[in-house]
C-alpha cells in the first residue's frame, strides 16, 4: 500500500529514470554530407558561401520545392528571417495592419512589427489551438493586408476556410511553419496552400541543421520580392526577371541567406525526416493511449484532417477531474517524479505582453501604430482572445515532440507508471505547497 512519503514531491524515490535521446542528433551521414561540402568548397566557394546562390543551396531549394509540390524555395539564416522577408513581399508596410495569432512564440508576430506592420489579434480554436477561422472577418478593415498564422506545435491551422476569407478580401497569406516541418493538411503536407509559406530547420526543430530556414511559393513575383529583400545582389541580379524589380537590384538587404555547411546538412537530413516522425507520431499516440484512464490530462481531440508531426506535443490539464488540486500542483508532483512536462510553452499571449500594451517597438515614437489613422482604436485588452488566455494560464500541459524521433517506449511506460502514481490519492497533491 503506497503512502504519501512515496511521492517524489515528499522524498520519494522517482519513477522515471529513463532519458529521451538526445535531439539534435547527428548522424555519421549528415556529418560526412557537410565535410564533404567542405572539401569541394577548396575547388568551388559557392560549397562555403550561398552569397550567389547555387551549388549546395540550390540542391536544398530545389529539394524543399519538389517535396512539397511548390514552384519556388528560398533558402535563409532561419525561420524567423524567411518571415521577416515573406512579409516584405507581401508589401506590409508602416502602418498596415496584419491579422494573427496571440498564441505562438514571439517571431510569428515580431516579422510584422519589422515591416512597419500592426499586429491585430484573432483568437484560436479551442479544439485546434490555431487561428479560428470564424474570428478573423470581423477584424478585417480598409487597413488589413495580410493574415500571418502558424501551425503552433506541428498542428496544422484550418487552411481552407482561411484562404477562402483571404481570397474574398483580397488579403495575402503567410504561413509560418517552423514547428511543422511533415505534418499534413487533408493528407497535404503543410506549407502547400498559402501565398507563402515559412519553415524553420534550427536546433529542436523536427527538421533540425543548427540555424536555418526555408521559404517556399508558387508565386514568380512574391520569390523574387523575396529574393530582394534579403538575398546577396550576386543572386537577385542573376536570378530577378522582372523588369521593374531588376531595377531594385542593390546591397541594401537584410543578410539572411543560409550558410553553405547548413544546407548541406539540412539536405542529408532530410533522408530521415518522414521516418523520424513517423515515431514522434507513434510515440504521441503510445503515452495517448497509456493515460487514457488518468484524471487531470487529456490529449487534444483533433479533427481527422490533421495529422501533425508532432514538434511538441500539447494536453489538456482537466481540474474537475481532480478537484481541489491545481494545474501547478499537478504538475510540481510529476517533475519530482521524472516527468518531462511543463504547463504553457506561451505563457503570456502575445497580445498581453508588454510591447503591445505599451505600444513600443524598436522604430521608437511610436510606431508602427503611430502611423495608423486609427491608432486610437487599436488597443490591446485582456479578454479579447479568451481561449488562447484562458488556454495559457489554466490548461496547458505540454509533453514529448521533437526528441521522440525514434522508439521511446521505456521512457514513456515510466511517464504513464508515475502519472498513475501522483493520481492514485489526489488529496495528497492538495497538500503540495504554492
Amino acid at each position: 500500500m503506497m503512502n504519501k512519503s512515496d511521492l517524489a514531491i515528499f522524498g520519494g524515490a522517482k519513477v522515471v529514470t529513463e532519458n529521451g535521446p538526445p535531439w539534435p542528433c547527428f548522424s555519421d551521414e549528415e556529418i560526412q554530407a557537410v565535410q564533404q561540402c567542405m572539401l569541394k568548397s577548396r575547388k568551388d566557394w559557392r560549397y562555403a558561401c550561398t552569397a550567389c546562390g547555387g551549388a549546395v543551396a540550390e540542391d536544398l531549394e530545389k529539394r524543399f520545392a519538389k517535396e512539397l509540390g511548390r514552384q519556388y524555395a528560398v533558402s535563409t539564416a532561419g525561420g524567423g528571417p524567411a518571415l521577416h522577408i515573406a512579409c516584405m513581399a507581401a508589401g506590409i508596410g508602416l502602418g498596415d495592419e496584419v491579422i494573427t495569432v496571440p498564441y505562438s512564440w514571439g517571431q510569428t508576430v515580431s516579422c510584422i512589427l519589422q515591416c512597419g506592420g500592426i499586429p491585430i489579434f484573432a483568437d484560436i480554436h479551442p479544439k485546434t489551438l490555431t487561428l479560428d477561422p470564424a474570428k478573423i472577418e470581423p477584424l478585417i478593415t480598409p487597413w488589413t493586408k495580410a493574415i500571418v498564422l502558424v501551425n503552433i506545435f506541428g498542428i496544422p491551422a484550418d487552411m481552407d476556410p482561411i484562404m477562402e476569407i483571404a481570397r474574398r478580401h483580397k488579403l495575402i497569406v503567410i504561413e509560418d511553419c517552423a514547428q511543422s516541418q511533415g505534418s499534413r493538411y487533408k493528407g497535404k503536407p503543410v506549407g502547400t496552400r498559402s501565398d507563402i509559406a515559412c519553415f524553420s530547420i534550427g536546433s529542436g526543430k523536427n527538421l533540425a541543421a543548427g540555424d536555418g530556414g526555408v521559404l517556399v511559393t508558387d508565386d514568380r513575383r512574391l520569390y523574387e520580392l523575396s529574393l530582394l529583400a534579403g538575398m546577396h545582389p550576386g543572386r537577385t541580379g542573376r536570378e530577378i526577371e522582372t523588369p521593374e524589380l531588376k531595377e531594385w537590384v542593390d546591397s541594401f538587404i537584410y543578410t539572411y541567406r543560409i550558410h553553405a555547411f547548413t544546407a548541406a546538412l539540412a539536405l542529408k537530413q532530410m533522408d530521415r525526416i518522414e521516418e523520424m516522425n513517423e515515431w514522434r507520431r507513434r510515440n504521441a499516440g503510445r503515452l495517448a493511449k497509456g493515460l487514457e484512464s488518468v484524471p487531470g490530462i487529456k490529449p487534444l481531440d483533433l479533427p481527422a484532417h490533421l495529422d501533425p508531426a508532432w514538434h511538441m506535443v500539447p494536453w489538456n490539464f482537466v481540474p474537475e477531474e481532480l478537484p481541489g488540486v491545481s494545474r501547478e500542483q499537478y504538475l510540481k508532483a510529476l517533475t519530482a517524479e521524472g516527468v518531462p512536462i511543463f504547463g504553457s510553452y506561451v505563457h503570456l499571449p502575445l497580445n498581453l505582453r508588454k510591447t503591445f500594451q505599451e505600444k513600443h517597438w524598436w522604430l521608437g515614437k511610436g510606431y508602427p501604430w503611430a502611423a495608423s489613422a486609427r491608432a486610437d482604436k487599436i488597443v490591446y485588452r485582456k479578454g479579447d482572445c479568451p481561449v488562447a488566455e484562458k488556454r495559457s494560464a489554466e490548461l496547458d500541459l505540454t509533453m514529448g515532440g521533437s526528441g521522440w524521433y525514434k522508439d521511446v517506449s521505456a521512457l514513456l511506460d515510466q511517464i504513464v507508471a508515475a502519472f498513475k502514481k501522483v493520481t492514485a490519492k489526489p488529496e495528497w497533491l492538495r497538500e503540495i505547497p504554492l
